[in-house]
């Protein structure tokens, strides 16, 4: 399966690498345009400047030499010193020293001027003047612009810049998606959500007020069809319950292998809308409160217990788990897992597991039955659904059990799996997020 990639991510990258560009593109312009020139008109400047010290140096009497000498070191930072043989014409990686030594060829035809580089990171430059070697030296201080570390600075801070604006418009664009994305799979699972905020620019405010009217129009929808079904179910219990009283009547008259198929088919549709009430009612949202979990699986595990003494026990791994959740929704939850598990579950023994990993709560239900095949663990989770090719009577059930089930657990937040065990049956886990 192709990994899929984040709008947020997608976003940020493609403005980055935008942005980026257009820093590289404007860095060079400004290094061609600007800071080229600039560095060449520096490097004909200080050409100048030594070409005419070097001259007045050698005009000025003996005496007035070193005088000279000490005003353009204090003014200029140019130290002139005798002459040393061997020095090596070498020009660096420097740019600027580059520009230097072209410019004073271009005002001493015919000599070839020596430019290089001592350990003390002072250059010299070596050129002739009237026959007499002159040998400047002075600091990299000097060196102004200097066109490389121009452009790693501007490079460096346009980087930097580029990646902060980029998040900060990547995550103003995909924030309100992804509270978009949020509360719609609140919607999903709680069927309720509050209101997404109106602000922002037109075209989130606009999404967001059609994405608030939708939800009031699909919670109203919601409500009015578990007010339907509910008043359904309640009204079809009076003529069952009148249709149960004259069969027992005609009961009491003699037997009859027909009255008892009648009652049964009574009682089959009693526990149908039963089951019904129970999956609206597991639509309803519950607060929470303060509970001891293991006390309430072990009184799921008793309760279960007094349909199959000695099949369902419970296994807590950790210290005493206290957390804050619905407690009723959680016995109902729990109580539909283990009647499956007794019903489905073959007839070995019921295992209830409680585990805390990294602020979750796991409670597991495992059977020693024949499972659940991988590709219908999710679809024995639909309302009516059932394993075995026709509904007989021998297991019994409705097949709403792990409907009701799911649809409490996402009503409260939960999440509710069917994993399958190595050695057979299946194992039904409830996960229990911290708020």
């Amino acid at each position: 399966m192709r990994r899929l990639i984040s709008l947020f991510r997608c976003t940020a990258m493609t403005l980055a690498i935008g942005l980026l560009i257009f820093q590289i593109a404007a860095a060079a312009a400004m290094f061609a345009n600007l800071v080229l020139p600039l560095a060449h008109r520096s490097a004909d400047d200080l050409a100048d400047l030594l070409i005419l010290s070097a001259r007045v140096w050698h005009e000025l009497p003996p005496d007035k030499r070193p005088a000279f000498e000490t005003e353009i070191r204090t003014k200029y930072g140019l130290s002139l010193v005798q002459p040393q043989a061997g020095l090596a014409d070498e020009t660096g990686w420097y740019p600027y020293i580059r520009f230097l030594r072209s410019a004073l060829i271009a005002r001493l035809p015919g000599q070839s001027p020596s430019v290089s580089e001592d350990d003390h990171e002072r250059f010299r430059v070596v050129f002739s003047w009237s026959g007499r070697p002159m040998q400047f030296e002075f600091s990299k201080d000097r060196i102004t612009p200097r066109p490389s570390l121009t452009l790693a600075w501007v490079l460096l801070f346009g980087i930097l810049a580029t990646l902060i604006l980029a998040w900060l418009l990547a995550r103003r664009v995909t924030a309100p998606v992804a509270r978009l994305a949020v509360a719609a799979r609140r919607i999903a699972n709680a069927g309720h959500v509050s209101p997404l905020p109106e602000t922002g620019c037109a075209e989130f405010v606009e999404l967001a007020r059609v994405f608030n009217d939708t939800t009031r129009q699909l919670q109203a929808q919601r409500e009015n069809q578990t007010t339907l079904l509910a008043g359904v179910s309640h009204d079809l219990r009076s003529p069952l319950a009148r249709m149960k009283m004259a069969v027992g009547l005609l009961a009491e008259q003699g037997e009859s292998p027909l009255l008892s198929r009648m009652e049964r088919d009574i009682a089959e549709m009693d526990n149908l809308i039963g089951a019904q009430l129970e999956l609206a009612r597991a639509q309803e949202g519950e607060p929470t409160s303060p509970v001891d979990l293991d006390e309430l699986l072990q009184e799921a595990v008793e309760a279960a217990e007094a349909q199959a003494p000695g099949r369902a026990y419970l296994r807590a791994k950790g210290s005493i788990c206290a957390t804050e959740i619905a407690p009723v929704s959680f016995r109902r939850c729990v109580g539909n897992l283990l009647e499956n598990a007794l019903r489905y579950g073959g007839e070995g023994n019921i295992q209830v597991v409680r585990r805390c990993i990294n602020g979750a709560i796991f409670v597991g239900v495992r059977d020693c039955g024949p499972g659940i095949p991988a590709h219908l663990a999710e679809q024995v989770f639909r309302p009516f659904y059932r394993l075995e090719s026709s509904r007989n009577r021998i297991t019994g059930g409705s097949g709403l059990g792990l409907a009701i089930a799911r649809q409490l657990a996402e009503t409260q937040g939960w999440k509710i799996a069917i994993k399958p065990r190595w050695r057979g049956g299946a194992s039904v886990w409830l996960q229990i997020t911290s708020p």
